[in-house]
């Protein structure tokens, strides 16, 4: 049987028509995926909070610069940021210190608010040394906590608890001349009420230590302050950073 020019260009147009049909399905398909998924990004986005990376199973008692003897679990119910410093350091500690007291300026008023700085070298730390040196650094504030106690305990604590790594001694003078005898965890930790650490903060790296600041000031501020969204806040990077990268000295 002969097919006709017309059969021919029907049988065409019926193709081409098919092929324009399921392409058109295929593209509306993609609109519609593509823009529920930027919906859903921006919910998410937009009713983000600081991610609970680990959790204070177990307390820690230590003895304060005022002599008391503490525990972490009298903070329940407070936020806290927490730092690993010793007295004898001679470089990033300072650091550490000066980032702490500039949250203690913004949020001290908070009576939910509090600052824990628990000792690298409990051996060396008495309370008596670390309350000279918290007043000679200009650092005495009744809702910040100095730490010291046992070393093996603290040690193991860092570690098991909050996720620090281990201390290394150094033993190099030069090295010890200008960096102290320690090598540890120089990042910040924002603990929440319920004992659940809510995010690390490399404060003093050298390429994106401000980036870092201002981080834990926003995330700081989400968690004293849940109704706040990112929003209502300046944001700090495209996305929120909940990486428990370690950094440490030097």
């Amino acid at each position: 049987m002969e097919v006709t020019d017309d059969q021919t260009r029907a049988k065409l147009v019926t193709w081409w028509s098919s092929i324009i049909g399921v392409c058109l399905v295929i593209i509306m398909g993609s609109i519609f995926v593509t823009r529920a998924y930027l919906v859903r990004r921006g919910y998410e986005m937009e009713n983000w909070r600081p991610p609970h990376i680990a959790r204070l199973e177990t307390d820690l008692n230590a003895v304060n610069r005022d002599g008391r003897e503490v525990s972490l679990g009298q903070l329940r119910g407070k936020i806290y940021v927490a730092g690993y410093q010793y007295t004898d350091c001679p470089a990033g500690c300072l650091g550490l210190a000066a980032v702490m007291k500039t949250l203690q300026v913004e949020f001290g008023s908070d009576p939910r608010f509090h600052l824990v700085s628990i000792s690298v070298n409990p051996g060396a730390d008495t309370p008596e040394k670390m309350d000279a040196w918290v007043k000679e650094k200009g650092v005495d504030s009744p809702n910040w906590w100095f730490l010291t106690g046992k070393p093996q305990e603290i040690a193991d604590y860092m570690i098991s608890q909050f996720k620090f790594y281990g201390t290394e001694e150094i033993t190099d003078p030069a090295l010890v001349a200008s960096q102290g005898r320690f090598a540890h965890d120089q990042r910040l930790a924002i603990v929440d009420g319920d004992a659940n650490v809510r995010g690390y903060y490399d404060v003093l790296n050298v390429q994106r230590g401000q980036i870092e600041v201002e981080r834990l000031r926003r995330d700081l501020k989400m968690v004293l302050n849940p109704e706040l969204k990112l929003s209502d806040l300046m944001p700090v990077n495209p996305a929120p950073d909940t990486s428990p990268v370690n950094s440490r000295e030097p």
